[in-house]
């Protein structure tokens, strides 16, 4: 009930207080939130936000519809084609080096991320940025970090990321941010381990509207309360896995001389030998449940061609299918993303309220490619000029 007096309050100071040149944008992710999840369960304070700002009727994905190329996407305003970061795990030819979510070595190298995330963009600006736990900014990329970053620490509570974020937003006007951005892992987490549809999940998500409701509550008392704009966004959504839909590579091919990649929705191949990789493609024509490509003939639609990182072969599993590759481990989830990234089930949440938007406004889906010009706007800094994103395909979420 008091979170949702805080809302209210926070929502009436948008109109008590008009708002000055000087805005600052707080970008929220909630990881593997689907776009429909907020109407399986009770979500009082999701809701009072919607009422008095925007929504999309869905966010949808780069491909892979996998956590660090989209985190990196909405950062950078660019397919993963053209960022470079093209899945949770790969091996960068280009650099001859392996990057892998686990890797610290590698998460914290800026040679594996292209483009230029808005963090940096404000920086090269003058603008004081920061980051809890977004993918890319504990690395140097073109000489910049945020002035106020973490490494990433999965224990650490949500209450806790929230307090810092507060105390940063009451810096003083000199050291304070105009743009943070905060990472939750949840309800990806859950829905992978229960499913998306599981009283486990819908309990999270629950949960992540109580966490939201305490965060709006902690805006009410900073001296930019009239000025901050909230976006909330996810990465991807989460489909049911079925462990009788699995499909094992090996029974269709020899991959032991191959260099295999990936596991569940998509797997790459690749090989020196071109006559190596011609009868592995032949091979695995045959699957059920799975398309396979040649890089050349990967669908346009992907933005997944012109990368050298991408490799040879891609495999893309149906919707709920999960591909096995030689010595793939026993990991077997109950929920997963990584699909196709315009099925339904793989689409994200959009969610904004401040100075800058609307009032009880809602627009169809869009590709979160466009949420890095849309900040750039707000902050009134000019966006990096080979970004795929475009304003004015969100410029309708604008109050002016």
């Amino acid at each position: 009930m008091f979170k949702r007096l805080y809302i209210l309050i926070f929502i009436l100071l948008q109109f008590i207080y008009p708002s000055d040149t000087e805005e600052y944008v707080l970008l929220i992710s909630m990881d593997g939130f689907r776009y429909d999840y907020l109407n399986k369960a009770n979500t009082p304070n999701f809701d009072l936000l919607i009422q008095s700002g925007v929504t999309s009727e869905a966010l949808v994905p780069v491909f892979t519809s996998k956590t660090f190329p989209n985190h990196y996407s909405i950062a950078t305003g660019m397919y993963a084609e053209n960022h470079g970061l093209i899945a949770n795990t790969f091996y960068a030819i280009d650099l001859r080096k392996p990057y892998a979510i686990k890797d610290r070595n590698a998460v914290e190298n800026g040679e594996f991320y292209g483009g230029e995330p808005i963090w940096v963009t404000a920086e090269r600006q003058g603008l004081i940025t920061a980051s809890y736990f977004w993918v890319g900014s504990e690395a140097v990329i073109k000489g910049h970090r945020p002035t106020y970053w973490k490494k990433y620490d999965h224990k650490l509570s949500f209450e806790a990321r929230i307090d810092s974020v507060m105390s940063w937003f009451s810096y003083p006007t000199q050291r304070r941010p105009r743009l943070t951005l905060l990472y939750f892992h949840e309800p990806d987490w859950t829905g992978h381990t229960y499913g998306p549809n599981s009283p486990e999940t819908i309990s999270q998500i629950e949960r992540m509207d109580s966490i939201l409701g305490n965060l709006i509550s902690k805006t009410i008392n900073l001296s930019i309360s009239s000025k901050l704009n909230i976006i909330i966004v996810s990465d991807h959504g989460m489909t049911d896995i079925y462990s009788e839909n699995s499909i094992d590579l090996s029974t269709y091919t020899d991959l032991s001389n191959l260099k295999v990649t990936g596991a569940g929705p998509t797997v790459f191949i690749s090989s020196e030998s071109k006559k190596l990789l011609k009868k592995v493609y032949n091979d695995l024509k045959k699957i059920n449940n799975a398309d396979i490509y040649w890089k050349r003939n990967i669908p346009k639609r992907f933005h997944y061609q012109n990368h050298v990182r991408i490799p040879d072969l891609l495999i893309v599993a149906n919707d709920g299918w999960s591909l096995m590759p030689l010595d793939h481990g026993s990991y077997n989830p109950k929920g997963d993303h990584g699909y196709d990234n315009q099925l339904d089930n793989m689409k994200a949440i959009f969610i904004a309220n401040g100075p800058s938007f609307k009032s009880g406004y809602v627009r169809d889906e869009f590709e979160n490619i466009h949420i890095y010009p849309l900040i750039a706007h707000i902050l009134g800094i000019n966006p990096f000029d080979k970004i795929d994103g475009d304003l004015e395909i969100v410029k309708d979420l604008l109050s002016n």
